[in-house]
């Protein structure tokens, strides 16, 4: 054979031995990717998901079966961690900044968080910790948990959130003579979202469009700030708030039912009350929108692999199977009309509405006595003492509840005919006109047309204030009289015969303060101390008219 041929044929059979050869071995390579990938060559992953405790068992039943299906997310084996963990101390966490995680209090920082409403979202949604938009994947409308008599009661008045606060302080607003208020309990602990959700429900329905979510300065307001204190204290004069947990102040009522019992309702999400599986106590949803819990999956910011774990569960949560669990625990899955649902309140909104309730602005009833001397026309900061004096007032006039009750004196020295006060405005509620007027109007108005006149006839003004104020003393309410001066005392009385006068005008029963605000170091100090010491109130000193200190003052005095 010709040795052409050959060499032609050992070429041929090395190229296709070669062809064979990288098939084979691009096979192989192949092989090795896939079993690589399915041995996790970049190792085990933890996603560590923070679930409110009511929804915490679900969601680790979820889990368990998640990593049955041996999940595998950029060649790292992945398994679920759940941790039930109230939504608030998340909430607190997330806000404290990036690093401040507290590891060894919460554990493992999640990647995933399922608060209890999206109330909880708005907290921190601008502390960029989020990836994503977070997603509901249950949700639970907030009832109010009651004995059956109470929410028989409350369905059949068709009362709304908002008249709760009417049913709160008028123990025959229910109809239940032997029961009294609603006594709604808000506890307002760890782990209260359901309060929180009850409150700004209540507040919206106040303000009314409870589907648009509130403002600060709305929360704020005079309007709301009267409905809060009316909410935080219950017909018996007990405080509404508590710093226990939801399911303690649920517990509480479960083990004490009766009509006299501290507390008739608490404010629950429906899961939470079915699953305590309790005998005498009834789910209620006062009318019109209503405020949801509604469980957002949110995605937390963290590296590639932690996000797309993360959104890999809640894709496994949202399945069929999945929402399955969810309904079986009782949560609802169905996606929620918006506009059947109150707009869950941003974190400064709750926090605003909840200080409130903790510290509710006192109904008060209180005559102010200003002293129109000619020493108020001093000038301060370019304006006289009287006129500094009266814009730290109309802010107050501005300000106070509703529920306050409200008069102007002014006094100097035969300012009415031979009378040294002037009743410019009668002390009454801030509800009830004067004249044609709005109190509130009528205050600021009146205010605004004092004039500095000539003495000082303070002490005599003091005593005739303070036996009008006890003679029209309000029960439930703190009543005062509220002096305010610059200068000496030019009348006839003593300080000695208007203490001797004040103790003998004075009735335990029906207590009335003198508190006394001194503008300037010219009022007699020790006098007034001794006045306000008789009469149980306060001296309090501001060295100018222009300054801050007075607003902050009467402030204190008057709101």
């Amino acid at each position: 054979m010709a040795a052409g041929p050959v060499i032609v044929v050992l070429t041929i059979a090395v190229l296709v031995a070669a062809v064979f050869g990288w098939f084979a071995l691009r096979d192989r390579i192949s092989d090795q990717g896939i079993e690589a990938a399915d041995t996790c060559v970049e190792g085990p992953a933890v996603l560590t998901v923070a679930a409110d405790p009511d929804i915490s068992a679900a969601i680790e039943q979820l889990a368990t079966r998640f990593d049955a299906t041996a999940p595998v997310i950029r060649d790292h084996c992945v398994t679920v961690e759940v941790r039930a963990i109230a939504s608030d101390a998340v909430r607190a966490a997330l806000n404290s900044g990036t690093g401040n995680w507290n590891v060894g209090a919460l554990g493992t920082r999640p990647g995933l968080w399922i608060p209890q409403s999206s109330a909880d979202v708005e907290a921190v949604v601008d502390r960029g910790v989020i990836d994503g938009t977070p997603r509901p994947v249950a949700s639970s409308p907030i009832v109010l948990a009651a004995p059956g008599a109470v929410a028989d009661a409350v369905v059949a008045a068709g009362s709304s959130w908002a008249d709760l606060i009417r049913l709160q302080r008028d123990p025959q607003a229910l109809g239940l003579p032997e029961w009294g208020g609603l006594r709604l309990a808000v506890p307002s602990g760890s782990d209260t979202g359901a309060s929180t959700l009850a409150v700004a429900a209540i507040a919206a329905g106040v303000r009314g469009d409870p589907t648009t979510a509130l403002t600060v300065d709305e929360a704020s307001s005079t309007q709301l700030v009267s409905a809060m204190s009316e909410l935080a204290v219950t017909d018996t004069g007990a405080a509404a708030t508590s710093a226990s947990t939801t399911y303690d102040a649920l517990a509480a009522l479960e083990n004490a039912a009766g009509p006299d019992a501290a507390v008739h309702a608490v404010p629950v999400t429906e899961q939470q009350l079915a699953s305590t599986d309790s005998s005498t106590l009834t789910a209620v949803r006062p009318q019109g929108a209503t405020p949801v819990a509604d469980h957002p999956a949110v995605v937390l910011s963290g590296d590639e692999t932690a996000t797309r774990a993360a959104a890999g569960f809640v894709d496994f949560v949202r399945q069929p199977d999945g929402t399955q669990t969810l309904q079986d625990a009782g949560f609802n899955v169905d996606e929620a009309q918006d506009a059947g649902i109150v707009a869950p309140p941003p974190g400064q909104v709750a926090d605003a509405l909840l200080a409130v309730l903790r510290n509710p602005v006192l109904p008060r009833r209180a005559t102010v006595l200003l002293d129109v001397s000619e020493s108020m026309g001093t000038v301060e900061g370019g304006a006289t003492r009287l006129q500094n004096t009266v814009r730290a007032l109309s802010e107050q006039f501005r300000r106070v509840p509703d529920a306050t009750e409200l008069g102007l004196w002014s006094f100097s020295e035969d300012l009415n005919n031979s009378l040294p006060f002037r009743v410019d405005v009668p002390t009454g509620p801030m509800t009830v006109p004067v004249g044609t007027s709005p109190r509130r109007s009528a205050l600021d108005t009146t205010a605004a047309a004092l004039t500095p006149a000539t003495g000082s006839y303070t002490y005599a003004s003091v005593l005739v204030a303070y036996l009008d104020a006890v003679a029209g003393y309000v029960p439930g309410r703190v009543n005062s009289v509220v002096l305010i001066t610059d200068g000496k005392d030019d009348s006839p009385l003593s300080a000695d015969e208007l203490l001797t006068e004040l103790t003998s005008a004075s009735d335990p029963a029906r207590p009335v303060a003198v508190n006394i605000v001194r503008i300037g170091d010219d009022s007699p100090a020790p006098a007034f101390t001794d006045i306000a010491a008789r009469t149980g109130g306060t001296v309090d000193t501001v060295q100018t008219s222009d300054s801050p200190d007075l607003l902050d003052r009467l402030g204190k005095l008057l709101y």
